[in-house]
């Protein structure tokens, strides 16, 4: 926890994750700020737009601040020193995802959470397609979880190169791929059944469908990746030099 706590104190000091977060949500507020303003058909639609967005743009914002966030501090060995200090490398990789999804979810909450309950809050809460509990409570950290496997792949990309630049583009394009090829699978018949079982997929998918069955698919379909990508990056992690 003590080593989470630090993390987290250097992250909140940080340049990046201030310019990078207040971009974030000023363009989410830009986006809707007219919707606010002049009206939307109801809280529940906006908030639906909202989470919409949230995903475009971070195919953006996340893929720049996990190469300077992940790829700059093995750049600059603060891991490597967390190391040597005497934590060992499995809990310092804890640390960074964790202080990566910490990140993620605070730009989330400023981004979609400040001006979704704003939205509820001027053109109420009722959902045309069930209760708020479920479409909207139940939903967001649903989303949330979804969010953050599916960026997940910017953090191993970042651990395996070795430039903040180089980790960018490469996340770009990697997060490109990726939207652009879940959208052509979400035109085909079939292609449901491959977006049920990657987190990109289930990214689009929770905004439709949060029945119990995709709920429970959703959560094991982001453990599993998640899980994944931990993995793989202890095992490159493990390989870094300490001097």
């Amino acid at each position: 926890m003590n080593l989470y706590k630090w993390e987290m104190k250097q992250m909140l000091k940080s340049k990046v994750f201030w310019f990078i977060g207040g971009a974030f949500s000023l363009f989410m507020w830009l986006f809707h700020v007219v919707e606010i303003i002049k009206g939307v058909p109801s809280g529940y639609e906006f908030f639906l737009s909202l989470c919409n967005d949230f995903t475009s743009l971070s195919m953006f914002f996340i893929c720049i601040f996990a190469g300077l966030h992940v790829t700059g501090a093995l750049e600059e060995r603060k891991l490597q020193a967390a190391i040597m200090a005497g934590n060992s490398r499995v809990k310092v990789l804890w640390t960074k995802f964790a202080s990566f999804m910490s990140a993620i979810a605070i730009f989330f909450a400023t981004s979609v959470g400040i001006p979704a309950v704003i939205g509820f809050s001027k053109y109420g809460t009722a959902c045309e397609d069930g209760s708020f509990i479920r479409n909207v409570v139940v939903r967001t950290p649903l989303f949330l979880i979804a969010v953050i496997a599916s960026c997940s792949i910017c953090f191993i990309i970042s651990m395996f190169c070795k430039k903040p630049g180089i980790a960018i583009i490469i996340n770009m394009i990697a997060m490109l791929t990726l939207n652009l090829g879940s959208q052509y699978l979400a035109m085909k018949d079939w292609g449901i059944y491959v977006l049920q079982l990657i987190p990109h997929g289930q990214e689009m998918l929770v905004l439709v469908d949060v029945s119990n069955k995709n709920i429970v698919l959703s959560l094991v379909v982001c453990a599993v990746s998640t899980a994944a990508v931990l993995a793989l990056s202890h095992s490159r992690f493990r390989k870094e030099e300490l001097k």
